[in-house]
């Protein structure tokens, strides 16, 4: 895949919209492309991210996993949270927060993602404009899944 490539990819991710074609270069040098297999496991709930992620193609499944790692309690059943598909992101919450993550990202069919490490991720988000950008961008990201996950309750809450 080449630079060019990489660049209209970025181009057409959500979370840097907003952005010039020299700052969409600058995160292209940085990305590393890996590829994964439909039961993959690409993050652990518990674990290092390790970096921010764009899903290139295939599609993912956010869940918190019903055997928790390193404690005897375990949840009743696997709980999902989201479905992640091309040009979506994960690993933001781990590199805002600087702790590990919060779900496990599971492959639900094969495909590739883009990989920036973290220190790179932070170091290009030292530029005050591109960080920003980025962030007001996750943040409308975070909101929009946020307000999902409410209209899913909604449907199942009984109001007496």
């Amino acid at each position: 895949m080449s630079a060019g490539d990489i660049t209209r990819i970025l181009s057409k991710t959500e979370v840097f919209r907003g952005l010039t074609r020299t700052d969409l270069g600058l995160l292209a040098q940085h990305c590393e492309k890996r590829a994964f297999q439909k039961g993959d496991t690409l993050v652990k709930e518990r674990h290092s991210a390790s970096g921010f992620h764009i899903i290139v193609k295939g599609k993912l499944e956010v869940v918190l996993p019903e055997h928790i790692e390193g404690r005897r309690e375990q949840r009743v059943s696997e709980v999902k949270l989201n479905l992640l598909k091309e040009g979506d992101c994960f690993g933001e919450y781990a590199i805002i927060a600087k702790m590990p993550a919060s779900a496990s990202i599971v492959a639900m069919e094969s495909g590739e993602v883009l990989r920036i490490a973290e220190d790179d991720f932070n170091r290009i988000l030292a530029n005050d404009r591109i960080a920003r950008t980025v962030y007001h961008n996750l943040l409308r990201t975070v909101l929009k899944r946020l307000r999902k996950r409410e209209k899913e309750y909604d449907l199942f809450l009984v109001i007496p």
